[in-house]
């Protein structure tokens, strides 16, 4: 069975591989990867001894896929995880830097003293949060996060909560992203118990000892290329997809290849027009899943040129300080307090990541070093940009993707995959990428 692979990022990468898995010895599978430049966000670049991240710099060890699929590879040894005893986050509030409260599950507070103590909320915030235990039982249609935030903690929380933390992952506003699909657990406890906090308390479970994050030593496009190493890829992008009576015709580069099945595993926004002949209802569902973009600049600086101490992971800038300061940084990574050995002891690294992918370089740098209190010129920057590269779960997204999967399981031979669907993280496109191999892989054994 040949199987076609629209798209290279990490899903197209994983899927193919599994398939080779799954093919065995006898390679009743061959799958091809076509992609001008397989990897996508995700990779690795070496400067002055600092190891950065083009991309993702991790993802979350709560999901285990990813995790599996690297020890799968024999990169095992290479794992790491966030250095956790330094594991704090400050938020920008009137120009300065307070810190977000210790035992947060996402928007959700764990623990009441950190709360209390907090100069991030206002007592009446305070007095909301320990309210919530008190709610009863209540299930709503789809709504937004911002709703769904307000409803249970208040606005303050929707300013220097949800906004800058969901930002920095979804690229959106909470006013458009769906609850149930950015919060499926929190909106699932609000069900089971009306308060949030009292389901994240009985659903928590004993610590493992493992840091929240988890990554590579010697960076994620480690994972990249340990992948390209193990599966063909054809590095030209795919202009026309065609259903034959003979299979799905690929056409790149001026040459058409025959497939028996199709995996589309580019984002929805690129696989809307290469559906379009093939079947225009679901190209145009694919259609209204919308896209922002994003720019990660990353400075350099002497260690001694920075006064502040770097105690911390780094800062979140919510959009209210953002709109009264006119800045484009929206979060920023201390990459040598958060992850070890990334950074020589003698530099400072700053990780800078806005959602206007034409953020310049001029502007961040000088907000950068604005909040710092620095007054030298890095030693390096190095910028990327990455336009119309992230899915936004908006509102009646689960409808919208289940409409989606149902047109899509009615063409013969296609399936889609990836971060716009059911998960945007690097271990929820694995598990995407391995779900669907596997389904393929039941069509060859059947």
């Amino acid at each position: 069975m040949r199987v076609g692979i629209i798209g290279g990022g990490i899903t197209g990468l994983s899927c193919a591989y599994y398939l080779g898995k799954a093919g065995g010895s006898a390679s009743s599978i061959e799958a091809t990867v076509f992609d001008p430049a397989p990897g996508g966000p995700i990779g690795t670049v070496n400067v002055e001894g600092c190891i950065l991240e083009t991309g993702p710099e991790s993802w979350l060890a709560a999901k285990p896929w990813a995790e599996q699929l690297i020890r799968e590879l024999g990169l095992g040894d290479d794992l790491t995880g966030s250095n956790d005893k330094q594991r704090r986050t400050f938020v920008l509030r009137d120009g300065g830097f307070l810190t977000l409260p210790e035992g947060l599950q996402m928007v959700v507070p764990t623990k009441v003293l950190p709360v209390l103590k907090s100069e991030l909320f206002g007592w009446g915030t305070k007095l909301r949060m320990g309210l919530e235990v008190f709610r009863n039982p209540v299930a709503h249609p789809d709504r937004s996060v911002s709703e769904f935030v307000n409803d249970h903690f208040g606005p303050e929380a929707v300013e220097f909560l949800a906004e800058p933390l969901l930002a920095g992952v979804y690229g959106g506003s909470p006013d458009e992203l769906s609850a149930a699909s950015v919060l499926p657990k929190f909106v699932e406890y609000e069900q089971r118990y009306g308060s949030v906090v009292v389901g994240a308390f009985r659903d928590r479970r004993p610590p493992t000892g493992t840091s929240i994050f988890r990554s590579l030593r010697s960076g994620v496009g480690t994972l990249i290329e340990a992948l390209k190493s193990r599966v063909r890829i054809v590095n030209s992008r795919v202009d026309a997809l065609t259903l034959t009576d003979e299979g799905w015709q690929l056409t790149s580069a001026g040459e058409a290849t025959l497939f028996d099945i199709v995996v589309v595993a580019c984002g929805a926004n690129k696989a809307q027009p290469l559906l379009a002949g093939v079947d225009p209802e679901l190209s145009d569902l694919l259609g209204t899943i919308p896209y922002t973009g994003s720019a990660i600049w990353t400075l350099g600086y002497r260690r001694s040129d920075v006064p502040h101490p770097l105690n911390a992971f780094g800062f979140l800038v919510p959009r209210s300080e953002r709109e009264a300061r006119g800045m484009k940084m929206m979060a920023c990574t201390w990459l040598g307090t958060k992850w070890a050995g990334r950074v020589p002891d003698d530099k400072a690294v700053f990780r800078c990541f806005s959602t206007d992918p034409d953020a310049p370089c001029e502007a961040v740098q000088a907000e950068l070093e604005r909040l710092m209190d620095i007054t030298a010129q890095p030693l390096f920057t190095v910028g990327h940009r990455w336009p119309d590269s992230m899915p936004q779960y908006t509102l009646g997204h689960a409808a919208r993707v289940d409409e989606i999967e149902q047109r899509a399981s009615e063409i013969p031979g296609l399936y889609l995959a990836g971060n716009a669907y059911r998960g945007i993280g690097i271990p929820d496109c694995v598990k995407s990428a391995q779900q669907t191999a596997k389904s393929i892989a039941g069509l060859v054994a059947a």
